[in-house]
C-alpha cells in the first residue's frame, strides 16, 4: 500500500491489503484507555504531520491507525489532538539523545508529530517501530487533548514482546495490541476511549458542529525583511496551530500549538526556524490550523 493512501483511509485501508487486523476482531467492549507515564522525553510544538519518520530512517516502517472515542465507546471525537513520539530503532530519543540514525533532513523532531481526529474520530500515521529503551517493552507515548481541553497521557505496546511478561499485561491492559505484517511492513489499530461524556463531544447539541470559521488575516508587512505580524480571529475556544512552511511544503518552524479563547490574536515572525537560525529570501506560507479548518497566507521575505 502507498503511504498516502493509507493515511488518508485509515482503518479502512488495512482491510484492502487482504486481511482483517486482529483488533477488529476483539470484543465490542471498550474500558476507558488507562493512563500510562509520560515519561522524559515530551516537548511541546511537535509538527502537525503523520509521517513521523524520515524517509531514510532505519527500522521496519509501522502504520498505525484508530479511533478516538467518547465514553459511550461509539460516539467518535473529532478534532482531538493525537500527539505521539517514540525511540529510534536504537533506543534513542530525538531532541533529549544524540542519535546517530537516517535523519538526513536533520529534523529535530523526527520521530514526533500531532495529528488532528476527522469527523469521525480516526487518526493514522507511520513511522518507524521503536527499538528498546532502558529495558521496557517497544512502546509509542501518545498525549491526547479533545477539543473541550481533557487530556489523556497514556502509551502503547505490542503483542509478542518479549519484554512483556504476564505482570506487565495485568498492568497495561488495554494498551497492548496485536500487529499485522503485509511484505516488510507492520500494520496495528489502537483505538483510544477517553472520559468524556456524550454531550460534551455535541451529539446531543447540533450547534456545537455550526462552528464559525477562524480569519487568518494578511501579514503586515508583507514583504518584510526582519519581522511580520501575523493576525488571526477565532469565535471560540480550541487549539490553534500555526506554522511557518516554504513553498514547497517543507516545514520551517512553529508559531504557535496551545488552546486559545476567543477573540483577536497576534504573533510575530523574525524569518528564523526551528532551530533560530535565518532563513533564505523568498516566498513562504503561514499555515493555521484551527478544528476542522486550515488556512494559509503568502509571505514574502527580503534580505
Amino acid at each position: 500500500m502507498k503511504r498516502r493512501d493509507f493515511i488518508k483511509t485509515g482503518i479502512v485501508g488495512t482491510a484492502a491489503l487482504g486481511f482483517t487486523p486482529t483488533a477488529l476482531l476483539k470484543s465490542q467492549d471498550c474500558p476507558l484507555t488507562q493512563n500510562d507515564i509520560l515519561g522524559p522525553y515530551w516537548t511541546e510544538n511537535h509538527p502537525n504531520r503523520t509521517l513521523l519518520a524520515n524517509a531514510d530512517e532505519p527500522g521496519t516502517r509501522i502504520f498505525i491507525s484508530g479511533t478516538v472515542k467518547a465514553n459511550d465507546c461509539e460516539t467518535p471525537i473529532e478534532n482531538a489532538i493525537v500527539d505521539v513520539w517514540h525511540a529510534n530503532d536504537n533506543g534513542c530519543y530525538t531532541i533529549f539523545m544524540e542519535c546517530d540514525s537516517g535523519n538526513s533532513d536533520d529534523d529535530p523532531y523526527n520521530l514526533r508529530g500531532q495529528m488532528i481526529t476527522n469527523e469521525n474520530g480516526e487518526y493514522a500515521f507511520e513511522t518507524i517501530w521503536p527499538g528498546y529503551y532502558a529495558g521496557r517493552p517497544k512502546h509509542f507515548h501518545y498525549k491526547i487533548t479533545t477539543p473541550n481541553g481533557l487530556e489523556l497521557v497514556t502509551q502503547c505496546y505490542f503483542e509478542g514482546d518479549a519484554q512483556i511478561d504476564s505482570q506487565w499485561e495485568e498492568d497495561h491492559q488495554g494498551l497492548i495490541i496485536p500487529l499485522d505484517e503485509s511484505g516488510s511492513n507492520l500494520y496495528g489499530v489502537f483505538d483510544i476511549v477517553m472520559d468524556e461524556e456524550l454531550i460534551q463531544v455535541g451529539t446531543q447539541n447540533e450547534k456545537a458542529h455550526l462552528l464559525e470559521k477562524p480569519i487568518l488575516y494578511p501579514a503586515y508587512p508583507n514583504p518584510f525583511n526582519s519581522s511580520t505580524q501575523i493576525k488571526f480571529n477565532v469565535s471560540r475556544q480550541g487549539h490553534m496551530s500555526i506554522g511557518v512552511y516554504d513553498i514547497s511544503g517543507k516545514w520551517i518552524t512553529s508559531l504557535m500549538e496551545k488552546h486559545i479563547s476567543p477573540g483577536a490574536h497576534k504573533l510575530n515572525w523574525n524569518g528564523n526556524d526551528m532551530l533560530g537560525k535565518p532563513v533564505s529570501a523568498g516566498l513562504y506560507l503561514v499555515i493555521l490550523k484551527f478544528g476542522a479548518h486550515t488556512i494559509s497566507k503568502k509571505i514574502s521575505l527580503l534580505k
